[in-house]
């Protein structure tokens, strides 16, 4: 089944489902129909880790928005840890967008959208959230430094 699950979504497009599990601030699990589950990562994005400063906040925050909610994902690839890389949509807002004007999340370090740039440079202009922070350490770093 899990071989079928990976070639099924191998490439791009959307799914529905809700989400059963909020893993931190920017990892989920959705549950489509057929009692399918599969791990999203939010594309674009990256939040603070489990135990980083702002890491429990990042995740609840999210869970707020998300968790046992009916949700659209848009995606175009999966990641090298197999999760497919989407944003993820409830009732037209752009939640991947939300946890980087909340303070949340960077952009991520390989990240294109530009509207995720802008957001995180408006985020860090109020000084919200991980921009509270003296010196705010990258989830990217802290995994490296972790390591």
């Amino acid at each position: 089944m899990f071989v079928l699950l990976l070639f099924v979504f191998n490439t791009s497009g959307t799914l529905t489902g809700k989400i059963v599990r909020v893993i931190d601030g920017d990892t989920m699990i959705i549950l489509m129909n057929g009692n399918i589950q599969v791990r999203i990562r939010l594309a674009d994005i990256d939040a603070p880790e489990t135990g980083q400063e702002f890491g429990e906040k990042s995740r609840l925050y999210l869970a707020e928005m998300v968790a046992g909610k009916a949700v659209r994902i848009e995606y175009e690839e999966r990641d090298i840890y197999g999760r497919i890389l989407g944003t993820i949509f409830v009732d037209g807002k752009n939640i991947n967008e939300e946890m980087v004007r909340a303070g949340l999340a960077w952009e991520y370090k390989y990240n294109k959208n530009k509207k995720i740039k802008e957001l995180q440079k408006e985020a860090q202009n109020r000084g919200i959230n991980i921009w509270s922070s003296k010196n705010p350490i990258d989830p990217y770093d802290y995994r490296r430094i972790k390591k």
